[in-house]
This record gives C-alpha cells, sequence and structure tokens, in this order.
C-alpha cells in the first residue's frame, strides 16, 4: 500500500476506490518520523539525568527542528510522496505529535499544563484533518 493518499478524481483514470477515512488517518501519521522522536527523547531524559532542565530542553528543541525538516525529505524521498497538502498536513502532525508526547516547552497555558493542551489538540486534529483533507 502507497503512502500518498489517492483522490477521486486521481483514480477514476485507473477505476480504482479513493482512500476513505481509516486510511487518510494512517497516511497523515508520519510514525517513523515520531517514533525516531519518542526514542530520541527517551534516551536524552533517560540519559541526561544528571544534566539540568534547560540543557534537556535545548537539546529537545534541536531534535525538535532537525526532524521538522527531515520530515518532508522523508515523506518525498523514502515514502515517494508527491502531495504539497500531505506533506504539509504531516509535518504539522508531527509537531503536535512532538509536543504532545515529549514536549521540551513545560510552562502552563491559560492555567492547564501544556502537555493537557497539545494532548488535546493531538487527538482533535489526528481526527479532524482526514475528514477534511481529501487528498
Amino acid at each position: 500500500m502507497s503512502r500518498e493518499i489517492k483522490s477521486a478524481p486521481q483514480l477514476q483514470v485507473q477505476n480504482v476506490a479513493p482512500n476513505d477515512f481509516k486510511d487518510r488517518l494512517i497516511k497523515l501519521i508520519p510514525a517513523e518520523i515520531i517514533a525516531a522522536y519518542v526514542s530520541i527523547s527517551g534516551l536524552i531524559i533517560a540519559f541526561a539525568k544528571q544534566k539540568p532542565e534547560a540543557e534537556k530542553s535545548h537539546l529537545l528543541w534541536i531534535i525538535i527542528l532537525i526532524l521538522m525538516v527531515l520530515t518532508p525529505v522523508y515523506l518525498i524521498k523514502v515514502l515517494g510522496i508527491s502531495k504539497k497538502g500531505q506533506i504539509l498536513f504531516s509535518t504539522i502532525g508531527f509537531l503536535i505529535w512532538a509536543f504532545a508526547t515529549a514536549s521540551p516547552y513545560t510552562n502552563d497555558v491559560l492555567g492547564f499544563s501544556f502537555e493537557l493542551i497539545t494532548s488535546v489538540i493531538l487527538i482533535l486534529y489526528t481526527l479532524l484533518i482526514p475528514l477534511f483533507y481529501k487528498g
């Protein structure tokens, strides 16, 4: 199964059904990049116990920046995805996943923890984007 989302006009020529909600949901999550971030952030947290929180936070910001730039490159070069919308939504999805799983930002926002807010955003984004983005 290709990771690029197939739209109805694109598939009419090939006589194949367009991707349904479940397929779009799976294809919009850059799982490999998220797995890399979760693994790297876990290593940073585990092996930098003696380091000040500021140093760990700076390193996590650097990793997020590197993986954010790597996400579109990976989607295009490795997975062969050419749709700009899918690349954009997957990159935004990575950022939301990163902040919801191991955020370097720890301040409260509007009286709520940043982790809580990003977790709610993650759930809503993951469920709503496939409804609106059809490819």
